[in-house]
């Protein structure tokens, strides 16, 4: 016995916002609540904007991973840069688990500890300690492309 899929769900799936890798700025400004003016400067801090004959495509991801920091401030549509985290929303912004965020933020030295049950980490200096764990991009033996003629 076969089931088919709805129609309707079809379409969800693909016209929903979070598939799409490249998105225009009217998107954009209805996905965050931003101004066009506010999204366009995100953006080219960015370095995400991509500039086609007529047409202005944001690269979604680029954007992300440039605003991961900021937070909005409920009630209002103002975003604001987080320096400090708590260690769920650490967890959840590296993808680490929660004991291993906490392992390395006390290596990092990126620990507030404020009263017994509030700890804080600081983002600017866990980023920095997590840089030492980057590792340079092997080349392969027969890549699939290169952009020499030969």
């Amino acid at each position: 016995m076969t089931n088919y899929i709805e129609a309707n769900s079809v379409d969800f799936v693909t016209d929903s916002l979070e598939c799409k890798r490249y998105m225009r700025v009217e998107d954009l400004e209805k996905l965050y609540g931003l101004t066009q003016d506010k999204m366009m400067l995100l953006a080219s801090a960015a370095g995400a904007i991509y500039r086609l004959p007529r047409i202005t495509l944001i690269c979604r991801r680029k954007l992300e991973d440039y605003m991961k920091h900021l937070c909005r401030i409920p009630n209002t549509k103002k975003y604001i840069e987080k320096k400090y985290v708590r260690i769920g929303e650490a967890s959840i912004i590296y993808g680490i688990g929660h004991h291993r965020i906490i392992e390395l933020a006390r290596n990092a030295g990126a620990v507030y500890k404020l009263s017994e049950g509030t700890v804080l980490i600081s983002l600017e200096i866990f980023d920095g300690y997590m840089e030492q764990f980057h590792l340079e991009p092997i080349p392969l033996k027969n890549p699939l492309w290169t952009s020499e003629k030969k």
